[in-house]
C-alpha cells in the first residue's frame, strides 16, 4: 500500500493531467490491466499514457501493439516520475502533431522518435 502511494505521488503531475483529460473525454469502456486503468473512447484520437491512466481510441482497444506501446509510456512515467511530462509527454505530443500536420496522418517513421522507440521497447512491441 505504501509503495502504491509513493508511485502515485511520483507520477502525480501526469496522473492529475490524466484526470483533467477525463473531464473532456468521456470513456465508453474501461478495464484494469497490468495495474493500469485503460479507458477507451472514440472521441479520443489515438493513445495517451498519463501516469496510472491510459487512454486509447475505442477502435484500437483490441490491438495489442497499441495497448503495449501505451503501457511502455506508462513505464516511462514510473521511471521518470515528475520528469515524464517534459522529457517524454510534451516531445511525444509535439511529435504526433508534427506527423499529423506534415505527413497527413501517415505514421510511417513515427515510431523511430526516441519517445516512441523507448515506449515500444518497454512495452515489448517489435515493429
Amino acid at each position: 500500500m505504501k509503495k502504491r502511494f509513493l508511485l502515485i505521488l511520483w507520477q502525480l503531475p501526469q496522473t492529475l493531467l490524466g484526470l483533467l483529460v477525463l473531464a473532456f473525454v468521456k470513456p465508453e469502456a474501461g478495464i484494469i490491466m497490468h495495474g493500469k486503468l485503460f479507458l477507451f473512447s472514440e472521441k479520443f484520437r489515438g493513445g495517451m499514457s498519463l501516469g496510472e491512466i491510459i487512454l486509447i481510441r475505442s477502435r484500437y482497444c483490441k490491438e495489442s501493439d497499441m495497448r503495449n506501446h501505451e503501457l511502455g509510456h506508462s513505464r516511462q512515467s514510473e521511471i521518470l516520475g515528475w520528469f515524464y511530462l517534459p522529457v517524454i509527454g510534451l516531445p511525444s505530443l509535439l511529435h504526433a502533431i508534427y506527423h499529423k500536420i506534415f505527413f497527413y496522418g501517415d505514421y510511417k517513421g513515427y515510431y523511430s522518435f526516441y519517445t516512441e522507440r523507448w515506449a515500444d521497447k518497454l512495452g515489448g512491441v517489435e515493429r
